[in-house]
């Protein structure tokens, strides 16, 4: 029989526990910024004759190909022009063209200086980014101290639109600073403060971390149908954790009626973004016809998915499967390959089960799974890698 659970514990990976900053928010036209009048021609003319403003909305015109063609060298001269001029919002996409190396040669320090000028002109996104960089050392060196400073710079301030990102992201990230004691004295209901505030204002992950508090007890009361609700939210942005979570609590019945059916859907839609968990309790519902009709061949593609991202769980149950040969014929050095992997990753059972088989094969056969194993290994690292 397969050696199966029936659902993980609440993952700590993805967003949930990770001190790594969020990701860069997206360019957007600064809400704040009043346009100049007149036509494109009478905004060159401006910009020509010096004005800053006029010459910072021309920078975004060739960034983004509004009125002319995109040209990302043009943008970055009047991006320089008004920056030098001391113009923020300028300064600030001038440090993003630098840090993307668009229309520019990549330079982190520089972009860094850049970001500092618009952050020191309380500019929320700039003060965002370079605390970033402190966080990371891109550009500075690394410290974690004046990371949470510039964070907490941006995240006291109110965002000018929905289109201004930098102060959720910054809530965010001082949660998260607090939830590991990164650069501040670890403290679970500060960030708990924190991540409310970014949750409120449609941040995902501190939706999902949110959440996570509530199932968990950690910095607040232990409330489920909270934990729920705000799965909920940060699901219904497509977050693959809070996904997965919501199928651990209809799998159990934490917050919610335990529903085979419902967990199963939940886990599909976690598992369809590539959270091994997910994959692999996906498996688990295929191979047990839970919530869903008992189907081995579908367990198996799912467990394959779980293993490839790493899961040692569902590299464990491939080995099984191939060793008993449930859903495909036998392969005992299959068997012994996945198990091999298994072990390597940390399955506790992984070592004894991979002797078992390995018992039973002969020399060829033993140096055929050995090599099997390697070579999924290091086709494995090749690809991640790969990946930018």
């Amino acid at each position: 029989m397969i050696r199966l659970t029936a659902a993980l514990l609440l993952s700590f990976i993805a967003s949930g526990a990770s001190a790594a900053p969020q990701p860069a928010p997206q360019d957007s036209r600064p809400a704040a910024q009043q346009p100049v009048a007149g036509g494109p021609e009478e905004l060159r003319s401006k910009a020509q004759a010096g004005d800053a403003t006029a010459q910072y909305l021309l920078g975004l015109n060739y960034e983004f190909g509004e009125g002319v063609p995109k040209d990302a060298r043009q943008a970055v001269a009047w991006y320089r022009k008004a920056a030098d001029q001391g113009h923020k919002e300028a300064q600030y996409f001038l440090a993003l063209a630098y840090r993307r190396g668009q229309g520019v040669p990549r330079d982190f320090a520089e972009a860094a200086k850049w970001f500092r000028k618009s952050a020191d002109q309380g500019y929320s996104e700039a003060q965002y980014f370079l605390g970033n960089a402190y966080a990371t050392g891109e550009g500075v060196p690394r410290n974690d101290v004046e990371a949470v400073n510039w964070f907490r710079k941006a995240a006291v301030q109110k965002a000018a639109s929905s289109s201004d990102p930098g102060v959720s992201l910054a809530q965010y990230n001082l949660g998260v600073a607090y939830t590991n004691g990164t650069g501040v004295k670890r403290d679970y209901g500060e960030a708990i403060t924190w991540y409310r505030k970014a949750a409120d204002a449609g941040n995902e992950d501190a939706q999902y971390n949110l959440a996570l508090a509530y199932d968990l007890g950690r910095g607040v009361k232990q409330d489920f149908a909270q934990a729920i609700a705000w799965y909920r939210k940060a699901a219904a942005q497509n977050h693959p954790g809070a996904a997965y979570n919501l199928g651990v609590a209809y799998e159990k019945g934490n917050g919610v009626a335990a529903d085979p059916a419902q967990a199963f859907a939940w886990y599909r839609k976690a598992a369809e973004k590539g959270y091994p968990e997910a994959e692999y309790n996906l498996g688990v519902a295929y191979a047990f016809g839970q919530g869903v009709a008992q189907d081995l061949k579908q367990a198996l593609s799912w467990f394959d998915k779980a293993a490839r991202h790493g899961n040692s769980a569902a590299m464990f149950n491939l080995g099984v499967v191939y060793a008993q040969g449930e859903g495909v014929p036998p392969d005992p050095v299959e068997a012994y390959k996945w198990l091999t992997l298994a072990a390597a990753a940390g399955d506790p059972e992984a070592a004894g089960a991979r002797d078992q088989v390995g018992g039973s094969l002969n020399a060829a056969q033993l140096a055929d799974g050995k090599k099997r194993a390697a070579a999924w290994t290091a086709a494995a690292s090749a690809s991640v890698a790969a990946k930018p």
